[in-house]
């Protein structure tokens, strides 16, 4: 069986999800951990977001087990100790250091890392720090993983050929969003760039992960706005490639839009929203707080107790946190009135889900 590969921010969310699920199943996930921008602390007048506790934290959800580590390039999720990863200096000498550290911490029964790119590099550096960059992570971790946008025109296809044609290569196919309305438009172009990248790599050790996600940023974009259900194109999207290559495995996003709303400041509040996960699709209910009513907690009893009463409703929670955490609000006992926890319910309820009703995603 084959592992199930998830993209996981550090953030709060996410790791709260990642601790309730239970230990057999972390065994039979590589998570593909993108390093975010930690909390805000003032030290000597200076702002900084150090990452170290949270990631002290995936550390302890993982450990003995195989991952991956990346670093985000979203600019909304990066700070100055991300940024630094970037730089280009004596082979991403950063980068390179932090790795290190973290192997000899002998957490992780292996670690693959990302190759990192800065294209703002001295054009005379450039291929020097790069070369130089994956020279030491074979040599120390023995595969190197690299991560390619859908959305990237044909020029990539140069530095493949230029520096990952003959190392072993964990090649991460990132497509993002993807809603139902064009997986199939997606899958024929993930379809060719497999293609075409197996004409060019020559290492019998890659590996190739399409990962995406078909949950919107906002539901209520696409959904109605009171109930409504949503397909999981990426197990469709992932089914449509693997028909022409066999040996593509899965991945996704686990439920989380790559698309943050970190940085919204919520003025009027939100509509409380709770969502389940199904082996093939996955429903909301979420209700507005009444007027004049400033508390969250009773419009989340509301909500979850719609969520149960709904026809969709697995009856049976298969032990899983998330499923228990609505049932424990609709019972009354809101566990809480933070949307950060409520992601963390969709997010660990639809790990379980694919790990226990779409096993043939892994096989």
């Amino acid at each position: 069986m084959e592992k199930y590969y998830i993209i996981v921010k550090t953030g709060e969310a996410e790791i709260r999800a990642l601790e309730n699920l239970p230990k057999e199943s972390i065994s039979s996930i590589i998570p593909i951990i993108e390093l975010t921008r930690g909390r805000k602390i003032t030290k000597d007048n200076t702002a900084i977001y150090p990452f170290d506790k949270r990631l002290d934290k995936i550390k302890k959800v993982f450990a003995g087990q195989d991952v991956c580590i990346d670093v985000t390039s979203d600019v909304s999720l990066s700070s100055p100790e991300t940024k630094a990863f970037f730089n280009p200096k004596n082979g991403y000498e950063n980068w390179v250091t932090f790795l290190l550290k973290l192997k000899e911490e002998n957490v992780f029964s292996s670690i693959i890392p990302t190759i990192l790119w800065n294209f703002d590099d001295n054009e005379t550096e450039f291929e020097n720090n790069i070369k130089a960059q994956i020279s030491v992570l074979i040599r120390e971790f023995g595969m190197v993983a690299y991560r390619n946008s859908i959305e990237e025109d044909n020029s990539f296809y140069s530095d493949v050929e230029t520096f990952l044609q003959d190392i072993p290569l964990l090649f991460i196919l990132d497509c993002e969003y993807v809603p139902r309305v064009s997986y199939r438009n997606v899958a024929d172009r993930c379809i060719a760039r497999i293609t075409n990248l197996k004409s060019i790599l020559t290492n019998s050790q890659d590996k190739f992960v399409l990962v995406s996600t078909s949950y919107p940023n906002n539901v209520t974009e696409f959904g109605d706005h009171e109930r409504d259900e949503i397909a999981l194109a990426e197990m469709d999207l992932y089914k449509a490639v693997k028909s022409n290559h066999d040996n593509i495995l899965y991945g996704d996003y686990a439920s989380i839009n790559p698309i943050r709303n970190d940085t919204i400041i919520m003025a009027r509040g939100w509509v409380p929203k709770i969502d389940v996960s199904l082996p093939s699709t996955v429903y909301y209910h979420r209700q507005r707080r009444p007027k004049g009513v400033t508390a969250y907690a009773d419009t989340y009893i509301r909500v979850a107790r719609a969520c149960v009463e709904d026809k969709a409703y697995p009856r049976d929670n298969k032990g899983i946190w998330g499923l228990q955490q609505i049932e424990l609000c609709a019972s009354g006992g809101a566990p809480s009135s933070s949307p950060s926890f409520w992601i963390s319910v969709r997010m660990n309820t639809h790990i379980m889900q694919r790990l226990i009703s779409n096993p043939d995603l892994f096989q």
